[in-house]
């Protein structure tokens, strides 16, 4: 059986949670307009560290790398084999929004195709710890 804590939620519910300033989450408004520009679709939940780890793995194997710097040697279930700094060109993004308490909070992915969106939502009931969680 595998752990799933993983939900649906909204920008504005990110917003309502109160786990940054009322300053920062200005700066967030501005800075996913910024974001939306070239990702305009997107899907924000809140979830565990391994579930986002295990999220960010599905996109990779479903649409390719990332758009910008790679992290994912920080992640538990790691797709790409290159180490040290580098970046990879890709059709999607994600970017941690808020920590709502320990190893939780507010992720949103954004996509450059409605069609990579609405594969990412459907996923969302698949999303879990993982094996190494099991």
């Amino acid at each position: 059986m595998n752990h799933q804590t993983v939900r649906i939620a909204s920008f504005e519910e990110y917003l309502a949670s109160g786990g940054d300033s009322l300053e920062d989450q200005a700066i967030e408004v501005i800075e996913r307009a910024r974001r939306l520009v070239q990702f305009p679709h997107t899907v924000i939940l809140l979830l565990s560290f391994p579930e986002l780890d295990y999220a960010n793995r599905w996109c990779w194997q479903h649409f390719g790398p990332a758009d910008g710097n790679c992290l994912q040697y920080h992640s538990d279930y790691p797709a790409c084999d290159l180490a040290g700094a580098h970046s990879h060109k890709g059709k999607w993004i994600w970017y941690w929004l808020v920590k709502t308490e320990y190893n939780f909070g507010f992720c949103e992915w954004c996509f450059f195709e409605l069609s990579d969106q609405n594969r990412f939502l459907a996923s969302v009931s698949e999303i879990h710890w993982g094996e190494k969680y099991t």
